[in-house]
């Protein structure tokens, strides 16, 4: 029997700041642009449910 159940995320704060610490590295390091940058901070906010600081 397969588990259809969606994939659970125990901590997604913590995922949630380790992914924005590479968002802000790369725009550091000037990879992407500050406004890519703020886009790509936004989806991360919405896709763990979590309130943007």
């Amino acid at each position: 029997m397969e588990d259809d159940a969606a994939p659970r995320i125990d901590h997604p704060e913590r995922l949630c700041n380790a992914v924005i610490g590479i968002v802000d590295d790369l725009e550091e390091n000037d990879v992407i642009d500050d406004e890519r940058a703020a886009e790509l901070r936004s989806e991360v906010y919405r896709a763990v449910d979590l309130p943007e600081e």
